[in-house]
């Protein structure tokens, strides 16, 4: 076989090697971005009873309600706006998502609302209505319709404020062992420096007195 020939050969072996070692390279290449994607998408966790959520949860009474439900808060966040209503200027909204179900897991509760929900803090810079304990209690306003878990994480995910939440007007009924999803805010001045916060609420024994309310620590909403 003559020279050329030879050297014609070997071009065509090498080109032939490079094509098949590009095309594993670009299957290789494809296949851990699938795979990622897909190992993200699974690692997202789904709540599907009261339950999975993770934090205490307080069991609070609205005023001549016989039932009870349990709260639990899962995230806050600082806004401006809230359930379609806009904080007054110089302030935001501490939003407190909630998770809710009744108090006793055999029996549903017939009409719940948020707006009793208390925000427990020490105010950095003003005066405001403080009971024995020195600590100021924010009344809710506004605070959302409660919306069925499985709607939620449907639509937003884990990603609660993405929601499209409307304002309550009427007490929401919480089915036998259900899981209900909501958030309150809390209007409070841009210069308020307060780091710790509590949720709060009313129950059959204390009804009015903020200070004997059951409390539960929430984070500290970001304003970045």
């Amino acid at each position: 076989m003559s020279t050329r020939k030879l050297a014609a050969l070997a071009v065509g072996t090498l080109v032939l090697v490079t094509g098949c070692s590009d095309s594993d390279g670009d299957a290789k290449d494809a296949t851990p971005s699938t795979s990622t994607e897909s190992s993200s998408i699974a690692s997202q966790p789904k709540y599907t009873k009261f339950a999975d959520f993770p934090g205490k949860d307080f069991v609070t009474t609205e005023p001549g309600m016989p039932l009870g439900v349990r709260v639990k808060p899962v995230e806050t966040g600082w806004t401006p706006e809230l359930v379609g209503k806009s904080a007054d200027p110089g302030k935001h909204f501490v939003a407190v998502y909630v998770a809710v179900t009744g108090e006793l897991p055999d029996r549903g509760v017939e009409s719940v609302e948020l707006k009793y929900l208390r925000l427990k803090f020490k105010s950095t810079e003003q005066p405001c209505d403080v009971g024995q304990s020195g600590y100021c209690f924010y009344e809710a306003y506004p605070s959302s319709e409660l919306v069925d878990l499985d709607d939620v994480q449907a639509d937003a995910g884990n990603e609660w404020p993405n929601y499209s939440w409307s304002e309550t007007l009427l007490g929401s009924k919480v089915e036998r062992g259900e899981t209900q999803m909501g958030v309150v805010g809390f209007s409070l001045s841009d210069t308020e420096q307060a780091t710790s916060f509590e949720l709060c609420g009313p129950t059959r024994d204390a009804e009015v007195d903020a200070d004997k309310f059951p409390c539960v620590p929430i984070k500290t909403p970001s304003r970045a």
